[in-house]
């Protein structure tokens, strides 16, 4: 009797162990492994919203706008337009309101700035920033140069960040800034950081990221122009490889380049008082200042693409600065 109830007890308990490995491996996931050929496919980051942006880049380059050629009527579209956006991110302004006016040769000109205070480094600042202007109508037929890519695209992609940053607070303060007269020699951001509002010192002003050309990438590239001059900075490119569909590239930053784009944009405006820069562009197309630069040449999606790398790097400053 006893070897009898042994027996039995045994062979329950083999079958309950039995019965448990089957249930657990019927759950068990089976993982396998891709090929090693098998191509990478990356999921482009998206924290901006796709549709605020796209719609911006389309009216600020509609024929409406004239162009945004400093000192014309029309200027003041792009004015409403930045400011509602503005408004509507909820984002602070400086004491003076949204608007940094100055005057050359007459004319007025105003850079519209809007800032975000860091939650735990408020008096260390990051530039984002995009130049609004362009070059107007062709004198004789009237055709407009619209600008979609230069820089319609610049301007919708820093007006989507200052939103999103907005309910994700930096650690940092951000300045949102949208500048004049960049087509007539870089002038509004050199008003800036020559006249800077209120307390603020340019010992503050820890990096400059610059917004011009970002709606193509015709050939499949975009740059990161800086590093050769700001070395420390060169995690900005190098940690976002393999992050985007299209090739991030560094360069264009130094006399040994086939162009040097250090002094081109608004970006000079810092880098000539010191303070690191990284722009961020496409090479020239052949719509570059033509009245071809239409918002029906653009690529929503490079537009997206690009301007959510543009906000991936601001996360990166924010984290190691």
């Amino acid at each position: 009797m006893k070897k009898t109830y042994l027996f039995l007890c045994t062979a329950f308990f083999c079958g309950l162990i039995f019965w448990g490995c089957q249930k657990e491996s019927s759950t068990t996931p089976v993982i396998i492994a891709p090929p090693v050929d098998s191509p990478v496919v990356v999921a482009p980051f998206k924290i901006l919203d796709s549709i605020q942006m796209i719609t911006d880049l389309e009216q600020l380059s509609s024929d409406a706008f004239k162009g945004r050629k400093a000192g014309t009527p029309e200027i003041a579209l792009a004015h409403t337009l930045i400011q509602t956006r503005l408004r509507q991110a909820g984002v602070d302004s400086f004491a003076t309101g949204f608007f940094q006016p100055f005057t050359l040769s007459g004319i007025e000109h105003k850079n519209l700035l809007a800032v975000i205070k860091g939650t735990s480094k408020p008096d260390e600042y990051i530039v984002m920033g995009a130049h609004y202007d362009h070059i107007g109508v062709r004198a004789g037929d009237g055709d407009v140069y619209n600008g979609a890519d230069d820089n319609a695209s610049g301007v919708a992609a820093v007006l989507a960040a200052a939103k999103y940053f907005k309910t994700h607070p930096p650690k940092h303060s951000i300045i949102f800034a949208l500048w004049a007269a960049e087509e007539v020699g870089l002038r509004g951001s050199k008003y800036f950081t020559d006249n800077l509002p209120g307390t603020l010192l340019l010992t503050q002003l820890k990096f400059n990221l610059n917004l011009d050309m970002i709606a193509r990438s015709d050939n499949n590239k975009i740059w990161g122009c800086g590093t050769f001059h700001y070395p420390a900075f060169r995690y900005l490119v190098d940690s976002l490889q393999g992050k985007t569909t299209v090739e991030f590239k560094a360069g264009f930053d130094n006399a040994a380049a086939p162009q040097d784009w250090t002094n081109l944009s608004d970006q000079g405006s810092f880098h000539s008082k010191g303070i690191p820069f990284l722009y961020l562009g496409v090479e020239d197309h052949a719509d570059y200042h033509k009245v071809t630069d239409e918002f029906s040449k653009v690529s929503p999606a490079r537009v997206n693409e690009n301007a959510n790398l543009a906000a991936q790097m601001i996360l990166l400053l924010d984290r190691k600065l």
